[in-house]
Order: structure tokens, then sequence, then C-alpha cells
């Protein structure tokens, strides 16, 4: 169960129990009039009106955790978001001679080596996007990013039946993710990538809390049929990437060949 969540069913139990108090309250003080004794009936009417009071206090509390429990909740809990690592470097594999079969005296046999892998550099900051970059707040080096779910629609800043593959036509998509030690005016970055091509950018100084949920969004003009890749960045820092692939279901419909008798 989410923080949001708690906060809203306590919110609704404080709303429950305003309308209990209030109800009781008018019960007693209503069946106090018909009570032919004093003391008795101005026993009723007391309670009666301490229920009254009771539901205006019921009233106050849930209102208040409607309107600043999300954000007293995340003081007193900070969400604490896993860290994704930096790719590490592929080692180079030893080379490996290729088994050869006893050839004839005049032929001597060559050893052949296995390719060498490429290393997957660190992503970098495109330089037409660290152009832009206005904002001089140097940003926390202990903020961290989780890793990104991609979805077609979110609640609360949180994905809903996130998913590696969409098929299409896709329309708009979220990327979501936890935050932690942001620093407001710090710039932050995220850049959906089809191939080397960039389809959507998102770079502007931080001004949400300090940790908590948040998402970047994406609705290019036309999604393509292939693998996509969205980077974040911290200032110039990369921090987390996720890859998902855009398919497409349709089918060609099968032709039936009919053969005429002679």
């Amino acid at each position: 169960m989410t923080i949001d969540q708690l906060v809203q069913y306590f919110a609704i139990f404080m709303l429950a129990a305003l309308a209990a108090s209030a109800y009781f309250g008018w019960r007693q003080i209503r069946d106090a009039s018909q009570l032919p004794f004093f003391m008795l009936r101005r026993r009723k009417i007391t309670q009666g009106w301490r229920l009254l009071l009771l539901s205006l206090i019921f009233a106050v509390v849930g209102l208040l955790t409607s309107l600043f429990g999300r954000q007293v909740a995340f003081i007193i809990v900070p969400p604490t978001p896993s860290v994704t690592p930096t790719p590490t470097i592929t080692p180079t594999p030893t080379i490996t001679n290729t088994p050869t079969i006893t050839p004839p005296p005049t032929i001597t046999p060559t050893a052949s080596t296995t390719p060498t892998p490429t290393i997957t550099p660190t992503p970098l900051l495109p330089a037409e996007i660290s152009e832009k970059i206005e904002s001089g707040v140097t940003p926390n080096p202990d903020s961290t990013f989780s890793q990104i779910e991609v979805a077609r629609g979110i609640r609360d800043n949180q994905s809903i039946n996130p998913s590696e593959e969409f098929d299409l036509p896709v329309g708009r998509l979220f990327g979501t993710f936890t935050y932690n030690n942001l620093v407001n005016g710090a710039q932050w970055t995220a850049l959906w990538y089809f191939g080397n091509t960039i389809v959507c950018e998102e770079s502007i100084p931080w001004d949400g809390d300090t940790g908590g949920y948040g998402y970047t969004e994406c609705e290019p003009e036309q999604w393509s049929e292939g693998e996509y890749e969205i980077r974040m960045f911290l200032g110039m820092e990369w921090k987390t990437s996720t890859r998902f692939s855009v398919i497409s279901t349709a089918q060609t419909p099968s032709q039936t060949v009919t053969s005429e008798s002679p």
C-alpha cells in the first residue's frame, strides 16, 4: 500500500467519524427535549454538544489530511528509490586458436582470433542540449533516480500497467520514476531516442520536492516500429536509462487459391 493510499484512507475515515459523531450528537439533543426530568435532559444535551464538537474536530483533521497529508508523510517517511548502477566495461576476451585438421605437409595452418566486442560507453548529454542549460545551480551529488517504467497512463505520478512493448498505434507514453535528494533549480533532462534520433526532449530546472514520484512524457508526430530508449541526466551527468519497443501486430490476410475445373 502506497503513502498516497494511506492518506486517502485516513481522510475517508475522518469523514466517516465526522458523520457518525454529528448524527449521534443531533440524536442526543433531539431526544433530550422529550425528557421530563431537568437533570437527565441537561446531561443528554451536554453529551450531544460534545459529540457535535467532536465531529467538528474530525472535520478539521480530515481537511488538513486532504490538503497537507501527502507532504507531511513524505517528510516523515521519505521514499528510497533504488539506484541504477553505471554500466561497466565489458572485458576483452582472450584470443582463442581455431582447431585445425592435420594438413598436407605443404600447407601451414593459420590460427584465427575471436573478434573483440565493442565497449558500451556511458551516455553523454548532446552538445545541442547542454548549450541550452542556463541553470547555475550545482546538482546534489547524492541525487538518485530509480529505473524508469514506461506506460500508456499514470495515476498520482505512478505508471499504470508498465510494459516493455507497445502495439501500434501508441499515442502518448509516460516514463515514471522515483527520485531522492534533488535540489530545486538544478537542471534535469529527459531524452527519448529512436536509434540516434531524439524524438522527444525535456530539459528544465527542477522545481519539485526533494523526494517522491515523477514522470516524463512523449508524443511524437508518429511512432515508428522499432526500439526506443529514454535517457535521463541531472546537470551534465547521466543518471538512468531504459528501453522499450513499439511493434505492429497487423497481419496480412492470407489469400485463398481457387482452382477451376477444365
